[in-house]
């Protein structure tokens, strides 16, 4: 992206971005490895800057930018699917016992540590899966873009012309009725569910298009991070669907909040506005200790 004068043009964003890049460097200028207490990534971004030779400086601006990649829509996913489960009890029971069944291994006699496996979690909890995509459908909004290299006749109704750039928003995908049936609107993550005759839509023989999930981009340039970012928010939701008791604050029924649309830089926008929740660990789980395991 060009940086022309963003202080002037971006002053918020500028001085946000300043304050984050100063907060970095002076977190690489004392980063020690093996002393310092940090993440295996965070060590291995730093000895791959090392080796290449890069300054603490520039390290921390890409830092910056790797944390937009890093937590720009796995935050506002994890918040929707986590809403969305907590607010369908019999859905929050299935899942619960789903994990339970499935990807929790008890690590002592005494059942109070627990380990919860996320590769195993991954393969084996197919409606915590489904409701994640489901998720996806309905809050993934962005873009995708091809650029025309020849002339394309569409349907032979529509003139691509060469040298153009062609925008496919998702959410026209993703609530297209022809692709996911009549109910498109409504949040049912039972349509990617697999049995033996198929794929359950709960309205007769309709099989849903998959060809119009995109929430990861398509083709070449499908998200290389998704496997990742999938992982990171299965495992945080499954801890909280098993370890806490969630409930709206005021004692009302749940109100689930609208995308607030208003960055470019995201995929998955945040809720315009805070839920105020009560949560307290689940009864008969107070002194679990969890663990994560990726075998």
């Amino acid at each position: 992206m060009l940086d022309i004068l963003p202080g002037l043009f971006a002053s918020k964003a500028d001085r946000a971005r300043t304050k984050l890049v100063s907060a970095f460097h002076r977190y690489f200028d004392q980063y020690r490895p093996g002393i310092t207490e940090s993440s295996s990534y965070t060590l291995t971004r730093y000895n791959i800057n090392c080796k290449y030779n890069l300054d603490h400086w520039n390290a921390a601006r890409l830092e910056v930018g790797a944390l937009l990649g890093i937590l720009a829509n796995i935050v506002p996913a994890t918040f929707y699917t986590i809403m969305n489960i907590y607010s369908d009890d019999e859905l929050l029971y299935r899942i619960r016992e789903e994990l339970e069944t499935t990807s929790v291994v008890k690590s002592d006699r005494a059942g109070t540590a627990r380990t919860l496996k996320v590769v195993t979690m991954r393969e084996s909890c197919n409606l915590l899966q489904a409701t994640f995509k489901e998720v996806l459908r309905h809050h993934a909004l962005g873009s995708s873009a091809r650029y025309v290299r020849e002339d394309v006749m569409l349907d032979n109704r529509y003139l691509l012309k060469k040298g153009t750039v062609v925008q496919m928003p998702m959410t026209v995908l993703h609530k297209d009725r022809s692709a996911w049936g009549d109910d498109a609107s409504s949040f049912r993550p039972s349509r990617f569910l697999k049995d033996g005759s198929g794929f359950t839509s709960g309205k007769g023989d309709f099989k849903p298009n998959f060809a119009a999930f995109r929430p990861f981009g398509s083709g070449t340039n499908l998200c290389p991070g998704r496997h990742l970012a999938t992982s990171e928010i299965m495992a945080l939701t499954a801890y909280m669907v098993l370890h806490f008791s969630m409930e709206p604050a005021d004692g009302g029924a749940w109100m689930i909040p609208k995308p607030k649309q208003r960055s470019l830089a995201t995929n998955v926008f945040p809720p315009e506005h805070d839920v105020r929740v009560r949560l307290r660990k689940r009864e008969g789980y107070e002194d679990v200790r969890w663990d994560f395991s990726m075998s």
